[in-house]
């Protein structure tokens, strides 16, 4: 059964905001690789590839701008509770490509 956002619980619905935040930077830098990339993963292991390669972009350009970046990371937890959804429904990850497009536009939801 796929999985509905508004059937999320409050833990799993903050994973998916928050993932989708920090890969909102992407998108308002036009640069719209990983986001493409995680809404067509084909499978769990290139999804997580994708989010740990797109995490690991996103670290190092907040380092490089010395924090302030408006870089949003998300916590060990949020990544853990996205990736067992995407294990329930690989297409949580097309949601959250979605949003984080949608994010990159203006206001996105305060951070959980």
């Amino acid at each position: 059964m796929p999985v509905m956002v508004s059937s999320l619980s409050d833990e799993e619905r903050k994973a998916v905001i928050n993932i989708a935040r920090a890969l909102s930077y992407f998108a308002r830098e036009r640069a719209y690789g990983y986001i493409d990339r995680i809404a067509n993963a084909f499978s769990q292991e290139t999804l997580r590839h994708v989010l740990s390669e797109a995490l690991r972009s996103l670290k190092s350009e907040r380092d490089r701008e010395s924090g302030e970046a408006k870089i949003f990371m998300p916590t060990a937890s949020d990544v853990e509770t996205f990736l067992k959804l995407a294990e329930r429904d690989l297409s949580i990850a097309k949601v959250v490509a979605s949003l984080s497009i949608a994010y990159s536009w203006g206001a996105s939801p305060k951070e959980g």
